[in-house]
């Protein structure tokens, strides 16, 4: 209870704009343009709300460094907007905007914790090694997440690495389409949702956005647009005047299918600055993946038409039963007046069917190797991902994002076929238990975002002192010098971790009088990233719980093949050299814990000759610091490059 003995509000209701505000000054969709965002209302528990807006997650900060102007903070406690939900939308009004930021990041969060089953955390931010207390503190968890809605006086909007936070931008429009003078990426519900995206997935995997292949940032760019588009269809009255308009289709192009349109429009390019349906679908041959698509946009544009495909059989699947009733032909040339009874039941099919989507998408996050991930591992992770939690895939759910991949000309590597067993990822050959085989962890829910965070890095730092220093179950530096070590050959194949002495062709290592310490810089590192629970219940009550534990290697990278041979196996009078690049490997283990087994490990083996190769040639051939990269020995241990400042400008 709240003082005066009343009950506190279930929900905290905030108005922003649906699209951005461009859509406000259209006859077509400004009825449909403000929408209101429902936010849990704080727990005891949790931080109360203060003016910025912050609180647990998010610290919103507005400042303008090109004016120097500071913005005062929107109270959203202030009882005036407790009354109103919050400011109306406004492009003139500072506070407005730090009201969105907060409520559109908010709701994005919150829509990742539902599809993953626990809290969101941030990228830790490295610790220079003058500033580290102990060997171990090479990392430090970030509590909040700062928001910047005026950063830039540019068209560009970023997450950024080093800073931990969102920075948006705002320009002077190039054309009178965009319907306003200024244009603040801060107010386009499309661009909040896509940063915010890249920082929860920098949370979750962020060695994602070093450059390794072609896939790498473009994964990075068409997840964060799967994310924005698919949040459309949480705006039912926007999804239900598309249908109206449109007699049921949703194959057409609309602002439902397109992000950020003011923006678009704003730099010149005529409509919404990526469109996930082709120009005219069903009358030309869709566009594939090739490998000439190397800048990220595009690429990634690829990835979220499969998904987007997927989504449209889906729904077509689900709401061919009512067409069926109604009458109606569903690939009908022309645009049919429907019953408003019926266009309440589609736009609700239309609802879920890109909420199960967007969650099967976000549920892979946890079944993808920590590193180097190509589209094709994407698929793979959402097909087992789904199989985990929904044994009987009734509605074809899995057989439409398959058909959708394959349309698109995205394949997975190393698989049989396309057929959804073919594509499960492989149970290991070893067995691990949790309780026999790994040290105590604190696997216990917390209610407290800081309890939940000093948790989950006392779990990591135990699992990595485990791993590197405990005598009783390893020999030497942390592994075994023999295969026939039980415990310890078990955890180095199923982890694929590796020392410097297993780089060293076998014909060689008898030449080798002792493996190189740890500290010396020679042996590939462990990093722990996470270590992190969750519970999901599928739609017949199934009880998911899993462990899962993420553990990344370095090796070092050199532009000539007989240098990386020479580094790999360096002799007394050859003396260690810095990287040129780095080269990364590692595996993410899932534990069923109903079982207390391991059920997945998901590898992308330090010693993979041939990926590193693939990733120098990469390297050279894509010229990637064009693209904003940074890709040094130093850079990418620290994480201090930017790789989205560049990428996202005017784009």
């Amino acid at each position: 209870m709240a003082d005066g003995n009343y009950p506190q509000p279930a929900m905290r209701r905030l108005r922003v704009y649906a699209f951005d505000p461009q859509a406000s000054t259209r006859l077509d969709s400004a009825g449909v343009n403000v929408a209101t965002i429902k936010l849990p209302w704080e727990q005891p528990y949790e931080e109360p709300l203060c003016p910025g807006p912050v609180n647990d997650y998010l610290e919103v900060i507005d400042v303008d460094p090109v004016s120097g102007q500071f913005y005062e903070a929107v109270d959203l406690n202030d009882p005036y907007l407790l009354a109103q939900d919050g400011l109306a939308p406004s492009e003139g009004d500072p506070r407005f905007h730090q009201q969105m930021v907060f409520a559109v990041a908010m709701k994005t969060i919150r829509t990742f914790e539902r599809a993953l089953g626990r809290r969101v955390f941030w990228a830790p931010r490295y610790v220079p090694k003058s500033e580290r207390k102990s060997k171990s503190d090479i990392y430090r968890p970030v509590r909040k997440l700062r928001i910047y809605p005026h950063a830039l006086r540019e068209p560009n909007a970023y997450y950024s690495r080093e800073k931990k936070a969102l920075l948006f931008g705002y320009f002077k429009a190039n054309a009178q389409s965009a319907g306003a003078s200024w244009v603040f990426t801060a107010l386009s519900h499309d661009i909040i949702v896509h940063e915010m995206t890249h920082a929860i997935l920098d949370g979750l995997h962020r060695r994602f956005a070093e450059p390794t292949s072609l896939d790498s940032l473009a994964f990075h760019e068409a997840f964060a647009d799967i994310v924005a588009l698919f949040s459309h269809f949480t705006l039912e009255e926007a999804v239900r005047t598309q249908i109206v308009k449109d007699g049921g289709r949703l194959d057409n192009r609309s602002l439902l299918s397109g992000l950020a349109k003011q923006f678009g429009d704003a730099i010149g390019r005529e409509g919404a600055l990526r469109e996930a349906i082709d120009e005219e679908p069903g009358k030309a041959a869709p566009i594939v993946l090739t490998d000439d698509m190397t800048e990220p946009h595009e690429r990634g544009s690829v990835l979220v038409a499969a998904v987007f495909d997927a989504f449209l059989s889906i729904y077509e699947k689900r709401t061919a039963d009512l067409l069926r009733i109604a009458g109606i032909r569903p690939n009908a040339q022309y645009a049919q007046d429907l019953h408003p009874d019926l266009v309440t039941r589609l736009t609700r099919e239309a609802s879920k069917s890109a909420e199960h989507v967007m969650r099967m998408c976000i549920r892979a996050l946890d079944y993808m190797p920590p590193v180097d991930l190509r589209f094709g591992d994407f698929l793979r992770a959402i097909i087992t991902a789904d199989q985990d939690l929904v044994p009987d895939d009734v509605l074809g759910y899995r057989l439409a994002i398959i058909e959708g991949f394959r349309r698109r000309g995205i394949m997975p590597k190393d698989c049989l076929s396309l057929a959804p067993d073919s594509l499960l990822w492989e149970a290991p050959q070893h067995v691990l238990s949790v309780d026999r085989d790994l040290i105590k962890l604190d696997l216990e829910a917390k209610f407290s975002r800081e309890e939940a965070i000093n948790v989950a890095e006392a779990n990591a730092l135990a699992v990595w002192k485990w791993m590197i220093e405990s005598d009783d179950l390893h020999s030497g530096n942390g592994m075994p010098l023999t295969p026939d070590a039980s415990q310890d050959a078990k955890w180095q194949e199923v982890c694929g971790v590796v020392f410097h002495r297993d780089l060293i062709p076998s014909d060689n290592r008898e030449t080798i009088l002792s493996r190189p310490k740890l500290k010396n810089g020679v042996s590939p590192g462990i990093e722990i990233h996470s270590v992190r629970t969750t519970r999901r219940t599928g739609p017949d009550g199934q009880d998911l719980r899993q462990l899962i534990i993420e553990i990344t290697q370095t090796r070092r990278g050199f532009s000539d093949r007989d240098v990386q041979i020479q580094q790999d196996c360096p002799s007394a009078g050859n003396a260690p050299q810095a990287a040129e690049f780095t080269f990364r490997g590692g595996a993410t283990l899932i534990f069923d814990l109903r079982e207390r087994n391991l059920r997945y490990t998901i590898r992308k083996r330090v010693t993979d000759d041939a990926r590193l190769d693939a990733q120098r040639d990469f390297l050279i051939n894509q010229g990637i610091g064009q693209l904003g990269f940074a890709y040094t020995e130093a850079d990418t241990l620290s994480g201090s490059s930017e790789p989205f400042a560049l990428v996202h400008r005017g784009a």
